[in-house]
């Protein structure tokens, strides 16, 4: 295996073990990026390989574990999805038309930080828990939180998380939630970069990111959800503080 190829499988792996739990997937293939091959500007092709994989991987999850299997279900959560993910498709706008891709590792380790502490807040506060019991309302309030994902490192996974928490969800449902809440956002950050579909289509790395991502986001969403109630969000939590300090000691 070529160096190159061996970049690839780890950047499906990354992806692919990132997408879904809250220690944000882009932070860390841009750590990766910058690291192997100084790149500080995203790359949406690769990206794009990777967001379809992991949205293959979620909907098939999904279908298997029967959470598509009521219809007015997933009409209802349709709904929600389309009004919470408003915030978060009005900002890409705007970072897409001011061209607004500029990474650091400086910025990703204060994320990273900032998210941990927002995330074990979230998790253990019993003070910090907004009694509101719409689902709608929780739903398109997590949308807003959501945004906050288009800070390399803070991870949209985490960001939704935070929300239910705050909202009374347990972990296991606000896990899952972010799950239902990552369809549209990973399925239009697939469907934004469609220009680059020709390279997409015939670029032999492409490939490997996809197959690896696809294999590795199916087994961890299965080990996560499962696990989670049992677990709980402070290994994620002391694993991004290590991260985020790391990072802001190594440029020093």
């Amino acid at each position: 295996m070529t160096n190159d190829n061996f970049f690839y499988v780890i950047y499906g792996f990354i992806q692919g073990i990132t997408e879904f739990i809250p220690i944000s997937s882009s932070g860390h293939l841009n750590i990766l990026e910058i690291v192997y091959k100084n790149i500080e500007s995203r790359n949406y092709v690769f990206e794009t390989s990777a967001h379809f994989a992991s949205l293959l991987a979620l909907l098939i999850y999904l279908y298997v574990n029967k959470h598509f299997s009521n219809s007015n279900e997933v009409k209802t959560n349709f709904k929600l999805l389309a009004y919470a993910t408003i915030p978060a498709v009005l900002l890409g706008i705007i970072l897409k038309f001011y061209n607004f891709n500029f990474i650091s590792l400086e910025l990703i380790g204060y994320t990273s930080i900032v998210g941990a502490v927002l995330l074990y807040i979230s998790d253990k506060s019993k003070i910090l828990r907004f009694n509101i019991r719409n689902k709608s309302s929780k739903f398109i309030l997590a949308g807003f939180f959501q945004c906050l994902a288009f800070l390399p490192g803070f991870s949209r996974a985490g960001s939704c998380i935070i929300a239910f928490r705050l909202f009374g969800e347990d972990r296991k449902y606000s896990s899952i939630y972010s799950l239902y809440m990552g369809i549209p956002i990973i399925g239009l950050s697939f469907f934004s970069n469609i220009k680059d579909f020709d390279n997409f289509m015939i670029d032999k790395n492409l490939l490997i990111v996809f197959i690896t991502t696809f294999v590795v986001a199916y087994i961890t969403i299965f080990v996560f959800i499962k696990f989670i109630n049992k677990v709980g969000f402070t290994p994620f939590v002391i694993y991004r503080i290590i991260v985020g300090m790391f990072l802001l000691a190594y440029i020093d």
